[in-house]
């Protein structure tokens, strides 16, 4: 496997992991497991350049639908 590949994934990874973890803690865990996907594919195309951006919007949807769905209760409860 060439070093590049390698790397790619593991910075892919690192960045993906705050998504997936933040996912998990909210009860979005499919959104999460998303993210994390979407950031190993995005550190294979164009580095930490594209993975970083990418794990930000993942942690902004997560926060966003949690929120929403917080507001939502508060309402309803």
């Amino acid at each position: 496997m060439d070093d590049w590949i390698f790397g790619a994934l593991i910075a892919g990874a690192i960045s993906g992991a705050i998504p997936m973890f933040l996912g998990a803690s909210k009860n979005k865990l499919g959104l999460g497991f998303a993210g994390f996907m979407s950031c190993i594919v995005s550190a294979l195309i164009l580095g930490l350049l594209l993975a970083i951006p990418v794990s930000g919007i993942f942690v902004w949807l997560i926060s966003k639908n949690s929120n929403q769905v917080s507001k939502e209760n508060q309402k309803g409860g």
